[in-house]
């Protein structure tokens, strides 16, 4: 019986990749010229808008990531450490905000916050935030884009007079400097 079913499944295994090799020879023809036609729709020109607004959430992520590392976690005793589910010191600190923060920010925010001090085997954070403000808390029509931005770099500035600036690093904007 067993020997039937196998047989049997060979069979329309066999009968359903024939089926697919006939109908892949048919479609061959036709799909130069979709692809042909959808090509010019995928590379559409990207506004300035758009760009701006991808910088402006790009500081926003780094931001929250910041928080998330530096001022989030707390010791027993209610001092802030170094998350310790993101980093275990400034080196993986640095690595994972790598993904939010451009290298030349790294060493400035990982050095301002974590601290010599450990609560057991997790080290203190400065308490005091890097940021003079938070762009958390600010809504897109508080804030002024640069008019010299461009698709690889934003400026933009807060209502408090905060300058935040990103730059496209592998595709992806990261927060490269705040004054």
């Amino acid at each position: 019986m067993t020997l039937k079913k196998t047989a049997a499944g060979l069979l329309i295994l066999t009968m359903a990749v024939t089926g697919a090799a006939c109908s892949s020879k048919d479609s061959t023809t036709s799909t130069p010229t979709a692809t042909a036609t959808a090509a010019p729709q995928a590379t559409a020109a990207v506004t300035q808008d758009a760009t701006n607004m991808k910088g402006y959430i790009a500081a926003r992520i780094a931001r929250e990531k910041v928080d998330y590392l530096f001022a989030e976690a707390k010791s027993a005793d209610g001092a802030f450490v170094l998350n310790p589910i993101a980093a275990t010191d400034k080196e993986t600190a640095k690595k994972f905000l790598s993904s939010y923060v451009d290298a030349a920010m790294l060493d400035t925010i990982a050095n301002y916050y974590v601290t010599d001090t450990k609560a057991g085997a997790t080290f203190l954070t400065n308490t005091k935030s890097y940021f003079t403000d938070n762009i958390l808390t600010t809504k897109k029509e508080e804030i002024t884009f640069d008019k010299a931005n461009t698709s690889e770099l934003v400026k933009f500035t807060t209502k408090d007079g905060v300058t935040y600036t990103t730059k496209k690093v592998n595709d992806k904007f990261l927060l490269s400097e705040v004054k």
